[in-house]
C-alpha cells in the first residue's frame, strides 16, 4: 500500500465521524424541540397561583418554589377568589378584541358567559357578527334579551378567528372580481330566451300590462274582503262539473241532512219543479185555503150558513100544508055529490 492511498483513507475515516457526530448532534435538537413545552397562558384577571402548573402536573417542572403557577393538585377544586382591592374595569376597557387571538376569544367567552344553559344548539346570529366585526368584548351585550339569550354564545367548532390581513385580501379578491352590469345581465338572459313564440316588450304593451295587472290585483282584494252569497257557494260546489264528492267526504265534520229534509217534505209536497229551477209552479189546494179562512174568522162571530138554509126550507113546508087542507074539504063534497 502505498502512502498516497494510506492518506486517502485517513481522510475518509475522519469525514464519516464527522458525519455521524453530526447526525446524532441533529437527532439531540430534534428530541429535545420535541420534549419542550408550549409556555402556559392565563386568562385575563385570573391569578396564575389559581392554575395548575402543567409541567408540574407532568412531574418535570426544573422552577420549583419559584414557579408562579400552582403546585397544588386540588387548586382546581378551590373556589378563585375576587381581588377586592384593585378595579379591572380600565383594564378590560383597554383590552379590545384588535389585539387578540383565537386562543384568548375562547378563554374571553368562558369566563364572560360561563357554562349558561340554553334550550338549543344554535349559535346566536348576533353574537358570530360581533365576533366577525371585531365587536365584541368585556361589555358587549347581546341585542336578542342580554343574557338571557335562549341560543348559545360560543364559537362553533372549526370556526377561525379572521386576522385583518386576510380580511384585507379577501377584500382584494372580491373587488377585483369581473363585474356585471344590469343592462348586461338582462342582455344575456334575453339570449337565452327562444327565438319564435314570444311578443316583444314595447312602452305600449309594458303599461297595458301594468294597467290590467294593477287592476287584476284590485279585484282580487275586493274579492278577499267580500263574502260569498248561498248561491254563490252553491255554483262553486255543486254546479261546478269539476267538483269531487270524495274530497268533501274526507272531511272530519259530517252533517246529517235527513232531518232538515223531512221538516221540508211537508211545505214543499205542492211545488213542482221542472229540472233547471227556472219554472217552479205552486198549486195550493182549496182545502188549505178554507182552513187558512177559517182560522182567520174568530169563534163569537155568528155563522150565517145554516140559518139560511133553515129559512129556505120552511116556506117550502107551509106551502104544502094549504094544498093538503083543501084536498080534505073537495074530498067530502065530492062524496056527498056521488052519493
Amino acid at each position: 500500500m502505498s502512502s498516497a492511498q494510506a492518506k486517502k483513507e485517513k481522510e475518509m475515516a475522519q469525514r464519516r465521524a464527522q458525519e455521524k457526530k453530526a447526525a446524532e448532534f441533529a437527532k439531540q435538537e430534534a428530541m429535545a424541540m420535541l420534549k419542550s413545552q408550549v409556555q402556559q397562558k392565563v386568562p385575563f384577571g385570573v391569578d396564575p397561583k389559581s392554575v395548575l402548573c402543567v409541567l408540574f402536573r407532568d412531574g418535570k417542572c426544573p422552577r420549583g418554589a419559584k414557579c408562579k403557577f400552582s403546585h397544588d393538585m386540588d387548586v382546581g377544586k378551590k373556589a378563585t377568589k375576587k381581588d377586592l382591592y384593585t378595579d379591572d374595569r380600565k383594564q378590560k376597557e383597554a383590552d379590545t378584541m384588535d389585539n387578540w387571538d383565537e386562543e384568548k376569544l375562547r378563554s374571553v367567552i368562558t369566563s364572560k358567559h360561563g357554562n349558561a344553559q340554553t334550550t338549543t344548539d344554535k349559535v346566536c346570529k348576533f353574537f358570530i357578527e360581533a365576533v366577525e366585526n371585531e365587536k365584541y368584548g368585556w361589555f358587549w351585550v347581546c341585542p336578542n334579551g342580554g343574557n338571557e339569550c335562549k341560543y348559545r354564545h360560543s364559537l362553533p367548532e372549526g370556526f377561525v378567528l379572521k386576522t385583518k390581513e386576510q380580511k384585507r385580501l379577501e377584500k382584494m379578491a372580491l373587488e377585483n372580481q369581473p363585474k356585471i352590469t344590469l343592462e348586461e345581465f338582462i342582455e344575456t338572459e334575453r339570449h337565452k330566451l327562444p327565438k319564435t313564440g314570444l311578443t316583444p316588450v314595447t312602452i305600449e304593451s309594458f303599461n297595458k300590462w301594468k294597467l290590467d295587472n294593477k287592476i287584476k290585483k284590485e279585484n282580487d282584494k275586493k274579492k278577499e274582503k267580500t263574502k260569498l252569497t248561498g248561491r254563490e257557494i252553491f255554483e262553486q260546489k255543486f254546479l261546478n262539473k269539476t267538483f269531487n264528492q270524495d274530497e268533501e267526504d274526507e272531511g272530519e265534520d259530517a252533517f246529517d241532512m235527513s232531518e232538515f229534509k223531512k221538516a221540508l217534505e211537508p211545505e214543499d209536497e205542492n211545488i213542482k219543479d221542472y229540472g233547471d229551477g227556472s219554472n217552479v209552479t205552486f198549486e195550493m189546494l182549496k182545502a188549505k185555503d178554507e182552513e187558512k179562512s177559517l182560522e182567520k174568522i174568530p169563534e163569537d162571530a155568528p155563522v150565517d150558513v145554516p140559518e139560511q138554509k133553515t129559512q129556505s126550507a120552511q116556506p117550502e113546508q107551509e106551502e104544502e100544508k094549504p094544498e093538503k087542507v083543501e084536498q080534505e074539504q073537495i074530498n067530502p063534497e065530492v062524496v056527498e055529490t056521488s052519493a
